[in-house]
C-alpha cells in the first residue's frame, strides 16, 4: 500500500514540474504576393521572356538571389502564358522553350549562374530561328 501511495504522490508531484514555453516573438502579418498572368501575343511573350531570361543571368551572376527567384518567378508566369501559344507552333518549339525554362529553374534553385546565361543565349537563338 505504501509502495502505491508513494509511486502516485511522485507522479504527482513530477507532472507538476512541467515546461511552460511562453512565445514572447511579435507577431508578424503576412502580405499575400500576387502574380499577374502576362498575355499578349506570341512574339510578345517571347520578348518578354527574353527580357526576363537575361535579367536572370545578370541576377544570377551577381549573386543576387532574392532578385532571381523574383525574375524567374515573372518566367514562371511567362511560361504559364506562352506555353498554350507555344502548342500552335510544334513539338520542337514547346520542347525547346520547355528546355529553356528548366534551364532558368536549374539557375535559381542549385545556384548555377552558367545556367541562367545557357537559357538566355538559347533564348536568343529560338527566337532568331522564329523571325
Amino acid at each position: 500500500m505504501r509502495r502505491v501511495l508513494g509511486i502516485a504522490c511522485c507522479a504527482l508531484t513530477l507532472t507538476g514540474c512541467a515546461t511552460t514555453i511562453v512565445d514572447t516573438s511579435p507577431t508578424t502579418t503576412v502580405t499575400a504576393t500576387t502574380t499577374t498572368i502576362p498575355s499578349g501575343s506570341t512574339t510578345d511573350l517571347l520578348t518578354e521572356l527574353q527580357d526576363r531570361l537575361e535579367q536572370l543571368s545578370a541576377a544570377t551572376f551577381a549573386q543576387d538571389k532574392p532578385k532571381a527567384k523574383s525574375i524567374l518567378s515573372d518566367i514562371e508566369a511567362v511560361w504559364l502564358a506562352l506555353e498554350p501559344q507555344a502548342a500552335t507552333q510544334g513539338e520542337q518549339f514547346v520542347a525547346d522553350l520547355t528546355r529553356i525554362v528548366d534551364l532558368a529553374r536549374t539557375s535559381v534553385v542549385r545556384n548555377r549562374p552558367a545556367e541562367a546565361d545557357k537559357a538566355a543565349r538559347f533564348m536568343q537563338l529560338l527566337v532568331d530561328s522564329t523571325s
